[in-house]
């Protein structure tokens, strides 16, 4: 060893190499442990502070290789298994926190089918860091099940999400190449299949349109296929041709909207003998219809087709009619969006010489009204006044009628129903009596403001 030293350090002092070695060789046990000692914490250190631990990436989609190794013209195979694994993968954790889903790939082999159709999968990571070892894939396999491929054929829905221009919509949608499309795939794929929609946005449009829609597929329970059943799936229009791209073009004719058209109603029959129909009104008096140019020029009422039947009838009575029938019946005309089918008929019926006269609030006479109580009274515009001539002949108007009423009950806070005292002329009788729902309520006080 001294003869080395001297060929590499040629002037390095035999007295000082002396003192160096002897140094080196007094407690060499002492100093090995220290040595090792130190190593052991070093490794505590670095384990505490960068501990080895697991991790978990869910939702890893396998991409399928090699599908025609496995297919033939009139063969097709189906997942059986889930389309996407769950990788855990065991690192030091400042690795792990570096690690997201997008670093993985998992591969299913199609060449490497086995006899009880199952593919191994084989998982790769861009992480250099992360080996082989240190990856679980969860399942290790991909179950697929062979099938026959099946052709069906399935109605293209079309469904339109916004809303166009004020004073227009939607009128009618039609997939140009055909309301069918063509779609082949595996047997049970096919039928898991529900519905198969084109979605095109209309909002904000003012005129005919000529769109683009990707189809959705849906199975029965209303989910959409996955990317991987999609892509086992080939997709042609009523004609065959394929649709590589799954898209459509849907043509949007766009109508316009007749603001409050009146509702015509018409009665059948005849009332009791002595009885007969003084007014047919409805709830509501109007209807908002949508159509082509030339449809609703054709339009200026709506009338029912279904006429209210008022034979027998002895009181004035309601009921609901279905506006359905009576559209159904018009060419290229519909209700507009939001407006209900249904609408409320009320069919006044009288005696002979009755005759019903509004009275307005105003014109009430108003006794013992109280100052400090704020009345809401309902009806809150007019009451109505039923009379009957002596002479059917005879009639009457609302300024020849006298009616009075007395608020003196409101003085306390409350709901109340009023008769109203009517005064008629000569040869005119009241048929029933009149009264007014009145709400009392305590007035709160304004305190006057003072000035300093």
């Amino acid at each position: 060893m001294k003869h080395k030293i001297s060929l590499i350090f040629p002037e390095f002092p035999k007295k000082l190499w002396k003192k160096i070695s002897g140094s080196l060789r007094r407690n060499l046990p002492l100093k090995l442990i220290s040595v090792g000692v130190a190593f052991v914490i070093w490794l505590v250190v670095a384990n505490v502070s960068n501990p080895t631990m697991s991790k978990l990436f869910r939702d890893i989609k396998i991409e399928i290789i090699n599908e025609d190794s496995v297919t033939e013209i009139d063969k097709a195979f189906d997942i059986v298994s889930e389309d996407s694994v769950v990788i855990k993968v065991t690192e030091r954790r400042r690795v792990l926190e570096s690690l997201s889903a997008s670093d993985f790939t998992v591969v299913a082999d199609m060449e490497n089918l086995t006899e009880m159709n199952t593919v191994p999968l084989t998982v790769t990571c861009s992480n250099s860091a992360v080996t082989l070892d240190e990856i679980t894939v969860v399942p290790a396999s991909m179950k697929v099940e062979l099938e026959q491929i099946q052709e069906s054929e399935f109605v293209i829905t079309v469904e339109t999400t916004g809303t166009p221009q004020s004073g227009y919509e939607v009128g009618t949608t039609d997939v140009v190449d055909g309301k069918t499309i063509q779609i082949a795939g595996p047997e049970s794929l096919l039928e898991r299949i529900g519905q198969v929609t084109a979605s095109i946005s209309v909002n904000g449009i003012s005129t005919d349109q000529r769109l683009t829609s990707t189809l959705t597929i849906t199975d029965k329970n209303g989910d959409a296929l996955s990317e991987t059943q999609m892509s086992r799936l080939q997709i042609k229009n009523s004609s065959g041709v394929l649709l590589s791209d799954n898209t459509v073009t849907v043509d949007v004719e766009l109508w316009e909207v007749l603001y409050e058209v009146p509702i015509m109603i018409e009665t059948s029959g005849t009332p009791a003998q002595g009885y007969e129909v003084t007014e047919v009104t409805s709830v509501p008096t109007t209807v908002n219809l949508v159509g082509t140019q030339e449809a609703l020029a054709l339009v200026e009422v709506l009338s029912v087709s279904t006429p209210v039947s008022v034979a027998g009838a002895t009181e004035t009575f309601s009921q609901e009619l279905d506006l359905s029938e009576t559209i159904s019946a018009m060419e290229n005309v519909r209700l507009a969006s939001g407006t209900d089918s249904v609408i409320t008929v009320t069919v006044v019926v009288e005696q002979s010489g009755d005759q019903t006269l509004q009275i307005a609030l105003s014109d009430l006479t108003v006794l013992n009204r109280p100052d400090n109580m704020l009345l809401t009274f309902s009806p809150a515009d007019a009451i109505s006044v039923t009379v009957h001539a002596d002479d059917e002949e005879s009639t009457i108007t609302s300024g020849e009628i006298a009616a009075t009423i007395d608020l003196s009950v409101c003085s306390e806070a409350g709901d109340y129903e009023i008769p109203v005292e009517i005064e008629l002329p000569d040869g005119f009788t009241l048929v029933s009596e009149v009264t007014l729902m009145v709400n009392a309520a305590v007035q709160e006080q304004q305190e006057a403001s003072t000035e300093d």
